[in-house]
């Protein structure tokens, strides 16, 4: 199981992390990874400059709604 935790902390919260959180459970439906994917929210993690963040493992990555779609393809779907 991947585990992909999203940062619903504050600073997340103002740059769109429930839109990054609606977008990622879309992808897992479309692709019907969702017993492969398992998607967490987290609360601050203390890189609040790079906010939308989110981590798979211990590798950080900084989100937008706009950037999401591509980090599922990129990041998800070539670790499943």
């Amino acid at each position: 199981m991947l585990n992909v935790s999203i940062c619903i902390g504050s600073a997340c919260h103002m740059k769109g992390s429930k839109a990054v959180i609606a977008k990622l459970r879309e992808l897992v439906a479309e692709n019907n990874v969702g017993d492969r994917v398992s998607l967490n929210g987290s609360f601050c993690t203390g890189n609040c400059q790079h906010a939308v963040c989110v981590t798979i493992g211990d590798t950080l990555y900084s989100l937008s709604p706009e950037t999401t779609e591509e980090f599922f393809n990129n990041e998800i779907m070539s670790r499943i």
